[in-house]
């Protein structure tokens, strides 16, 4: 177990065992008998490892070889050399330009591959998928935008399905661009399965759950934290393009922060609970923003509660519009997500400004301090003169 700023493996030398390793950069130039696990913000592998490699990493860059599978969560994966079996990953973006023996099982944004895999590639990817290079067997995946070009391959069957963008946005449609000269056998768009009405049922119920749990949550912040609530309010309603882009940045900047002080064993537990006040920033950002909506079309007779539950109604009517719902939904996520930030700040700064005790206040006199001398002499001070 190797644990450092940086781990090198030098070029030439032979770890004949697993390596488990942690730090800001692992380097892997010699060799490596066993398996390789990492939790790192940076993981190179310029030489050989002949097991697996594994683990928790910001980018990944394979141009050497892994004779066993990658299987690891990184935000760019890059394999460049050789993997002789799977490669399993969660990440941002996985660019495929090496060769790989087996399967491409990915789950995340976007992918490539301009290489050759001797099995499948299948997955489920927020964005697309482009192909240039070889695929042995299937390509199965669920997609917004895939793009098979002239220069590739595909041993059997092409199926792509409606990626989660199109499933959860009404109105977005998956698209394709597939190369009337690429080398391919079937090429099928997989439909999903009709919902029987139980699940259509249960489907239905869990929204509704979720919006009352909206309401429960939002009535709860209210009576419990008042003032940082109608701060929050102002906050949204005299300076909503602020509060927008402040909202935009917490909802990018965070995870990525968060995600990045993982690899920082001193931050990991900052880092969770950043994670988890973001993803309680998502549910329930938008009441600051809902509520000053509401009080603006109640023209301020609803009170805090009021304006809440009416802009909470309507703003769930309106998500159930094709494709612009879901934009004035997330706007109005981000907006609220912005007023919790600068409401939490002035709060802070305020209370910082504040003049802590009473005693400076003009026109108050200072407490006298009682004769000091047998204390002093105990601890063996000198006892001023009176």
């Amino acid at each position: 177990m190797s644990a450092s700023g940086t781990v090198i493996v030098q070029e030439g030398r032979v770890i004949e065992e697993d390596l488990f390793a942690a730090g800001r950069r692992v380097i892997v130039n010699g060799r490596i008998e066993g398996d390789l696990i990492v939790t790192t913000n940076r993981l190179t592998i310029n030489g050989v490892v002949e097991g697996d490699v594994g683990g928790l990493a910001w980018s990944i860059d394979v141009p050497g070889e892994v004779h066993g599978s990658v299987r690891a969560a990184a935000w760019d994966v890059t394999i460049g050399g050789t993997v002789g079996d799977d490669v399993v990953v969660f990440s941002r973006s996985l660019d495929v330009n090496g060769a790989v023996g087996r399967d491409v099982l990915v789950a995340g944004v976007s992918a490539r591959h301009t290489g050759t895999v001797g099995g499948e590639i299948r997955g489920e990817l927020l964005w697309g998928l482009r192909v240039d290079g070889a695929v042995a067997e299937d390509i199965d995946v669920g997609i917004h935008r895939l793009t098979i070009t002239d220069s590739a391959s595909v041993g059997s069957a092409v199926s792509w399905r409606q990626g989660l963008i199109s499933q959860n946005i009404r109105g977005w449609s998956a698209r394709t661009e597939i190369s009337e000269a690429a080398d391919l056998g079937l090429v099928t768009e997989v439909q999903p399965i009709p919902l029987d009405i139980t699940v259509r049922a249960l489907r239905l119920l869990f929204q509704m759950l979720r919006f009352v749990a909206l309401l429960f949550t939002g009535l709860l912040l209210i009576s419990i934290f008042p003032r940082l609530t109608r701060r929050s309010v102002e906050e949204a309603w005299n300076r909503p393009g602020t509060t927008f882009l402040v909202g935009l940045g917490v909802f990018v900047l965070v995870p990525v922060a968060a995600v990045v002080s993982v690899f920082t064993i001193v931050l990991a537990p900052v880092a969770l609970i950043l994670l988890a006040l973001w993803l309680f920033g998502l549910f329930a950002g938008a009441i600051p923003a809902l509520i000053a909506l509401g009080r603006r079309v109640g023209r301020s007779g609803y009170g805090l509660v009021g304006s809440f539950v009416v802009a909470a109604i309507g703003w769930r009517i309106l998500r159930l519009l094709p494709l612009v719902g879901f934009f004035i939904y997330f706007a109005v996520v981000i907006w609220g997500m912005g007023a919790w930030t600068l409401a939490m700040w002035t709060i802070w700064r305020e209370g910082r400004d504040r003049q802590p005790a009473a005693d400076f206040q003009e026109g108050v006199e200072p407490v006298p301090f009682d004769d000091p001398g047998p204390r002093m002499e105990l601890l063996g001070l000198e006892v001023p003169p009176e």
